[in-house]
């Protein structure tokens, strides 16, 4: 008696094959979407900043390459609102960048770099001071 496995063949049309691959690169670059928890950490201690956890909500915006951010505090255990940011999305560095402008005028540069379920980010003001620091996980 032969005991050798035996292979089959299967044959996948080209759409099928192709949409496979779409689906894969769709869902790679869709993880960025989701809500995401963690700490925004102020860096200017004689300031208004205090330190917060956070919940960002990430949506793909209508804008190739970009999304919204809708970012809240946790205040007695609750979301609250802080702002949300349209920010543009560079897919082969996995970075989120987008400006700001506060009530005083001055422009806030954010860098989120995304990796894997976390996203680590900054908030840099008028170009030179660090403000903020951002540690998020994908929830």
């Amino acid at each position: 008696m032969n005991m050798r496995p035996v292979f089959k063949k299967i044959l996948l049309p080209a759409n099928l094959l192709i949409c496979i691959v779409c689906t894969a690169q769709q869902e790679k670059r869709d993880s960025i979407e989701g809500i995401w928890t963690g700490t925004s950490l102020c860096q200017v201690k004689a300031s208004a900043c205090h330190d917060e956890n956070v919940v960002y909500h990430i949506s793909k915006a209508r804008m190739k390459k970009a999304y919204i951010i809708q970012m809240n505090k946790i205040v007695n255990g609750a979301e609250e609102e802080m702002g949300e940011i349209t920010i543009a999305y560079d897919e082969s560095k996995r970075i989120l960048l987008g400006e700001t402008k506060d009530s005083q005028g001055r422009t806030g540069v954010w860098i989120f770099k995304a990796e894997g379920n976390q996203i680590h980010g900054t908030l840099t003001i008028n170009g030179s001071t660090l403000f903020r620091i951002i540690e998020v996980k994908k929830t």
